[in-house]
């Protein structure tokens, strides 16, 4: 089994519309694994859950939507780094997608092809108040990741 490492994670409080599900599960920092890989972030526990997006961090927990698991092992590995990218870097949805994708290269989990299969799904994403729009936000996570 392989292991994402976070160096150094904090909390951070942010404002993000959650849908609760009655059911909920925690799994506790370092015990959840995503498609062979124990992802940890430090103390920060995990809670899957039904909601509106496919994760978020909030309240010092990231929080995962279970559809999240019937994606390629790369997008799993993506979205909890980003999440976890933001108890490190704060808000900044452009630093926490350029930390994900220097991980996954760093860390093997994501290979080229595996960036333009990501990329492809992220540009169709049309953006948000306080999300940039996907191009963008591609465009940005490419310098990252080819760097």
């Amino acid at each position: 089994m392989k292991t994402l490492i976070c160096i150094s994670c904090f909390l951070m409080s942010a404002s993000l519309p959650f849908h609760a599900a009655s059911a909920q599960q925690v799994v506790l920092a370092g015990d959840l694994t995503l498609s062979g890989y124990q992802a940890t972030c430090g103390p920060v526990q995990t809670v899957m859950m039904a909601m509106a997006d496919i994760a978020a961090a909030q309240h010092g927990r990231i929080y995962l939507n279970p559809a999240l698991l019937d994606r390629p092992r790369a997008e799993q590995m993506f979205w909890y780094t980003h999440e976890c990218g933001h108890f490190i870097f704060g808000a900044g949805e452009m630093r926490a997608d350029c930390w994900a994708v220097e991980q996954g290269r760093i860390q093997g989990w994501m290979s080229p092809d595996d960036f333009e299969t990501l990329s492809a799904s992220m540009r169709r994403h049309p953006g948000d108040r306080a999300h940039p729009a996907g191009p963008q936000r591609v465009a940005a996570m490419a310098a990252c990741y080819y760097r």
